[in-house]
């Protein structure tokens, strides 16, 4: 969680450096006058940390062939070898869901170290890729990577935390930002000498959701993180990659305007 400034920064503010603001209302349309109304502007920040309910794991696989009929008909091997492999170890079908799937001319960044030689050149003139999402349970999901991966799966590893319900640690984020912003303010009007009032209006950021969680600029809801594998098919072993859940953590920022009486 965000320490509380020191008071030597907080003093600042007063100066027009910081979250300080001094506001005073102008005429109304009648003419008179109405009375002064000044404010602290602070912001505040909260966070907490929860187990992940859910792992997303990226799983595919990217095959040269010298056309498109022989690129298309290894993709056929290879799709369908990934397939049966991930329902053979119990993953459900409505667990893994396609990503992409695409049969083109080799992009000339797929053609590198360069100069290559000719004949490996024509080995490489069609590239053909496809990739999977595999929705299971943080546990699950070392087993669900290496069983891909052993059936041809040569690029995949990133891997997504989720917590599925992110509402109640939000509102928990939230909660611990108001107090946050409060203390700040508190330790401003100590300071300049003025009584806190009552907590006028609360703001805060909003920004795109990311996939599974609660909006980035209000809090965030998942973690990402993962392993990059190239090359053919493994043969099956008995030992996979030593994957832990992270935890996922959310973070609110708002922003607090109190009177001051």
């Amino acid at each position: 969680m965000r320490k509380v400034p020191r008071l030597s920064v907080l003093l600042a503010a007063l100066a027009g450096l910081g979250p300080i603001a001094w506001a005073q209302c102008n005429q109304n349309s009648s003419g008179s006058t109405c009375p002064e109304r000044r404010t602290i502007s602070v912001a505040g920040t909260g966070q907490v940390t929860a187990d992940a309910d859910l792992a997303v794991v990226h799983v595919g696989y990217k095959l040269f062939a010298p056309d498109a009929k022989s690129a298309y008909d290894s993709a056929l091997d290879t799709s369908n070898a990934i397939m049966q492999a991930l329902t053979a170890a119990g993953i459900p079908k409505t667990a893994i869901e396609s990503s992409s799937q695409l049969l083109q001319h080799t992009q000339p960044y797929d053609l590198q170290p360069f100069p290559m030689k000719d004949e490996e050149r024509q080995r490489r003139q069609f590239t053909v890729t496809q990739s999977w999402t595999i929705r299971v349970t943080p546990d699950q999901a070392s087993s669900a990577l290496n069983t891909a991966v052993n059936s041809g799966a040569n690029e995949s590893g990133w891997i997504q935390w989720i917590v599925n319900n992110p509402s109640d640690l939000e509102a928990q984020a939230s909660a611990k930002a108001v107090a946050n912003a409060r203390v700040i303010a508190e330790q401003i009007a100590e300071k300049s000498n003025v009584h806190l009032g009552q907590l006028e209006s609360v703001s805060q950021n909003q920004g795109p959701a990311p996939y599974g969680a609660s909006g980035s600029g209000s809090g965030s809801g998942y973690a990402v993180g993962g392993v990059f594998v190239a090359g053919g098919p493994m043969q099956p072993g008995g030992q996979q990659l030593a994957i832990n859940s992270r935890r996922v953590e959310f973070t609110v920022t708002l922003y607090a305007v109190y009177a001051i009486e």
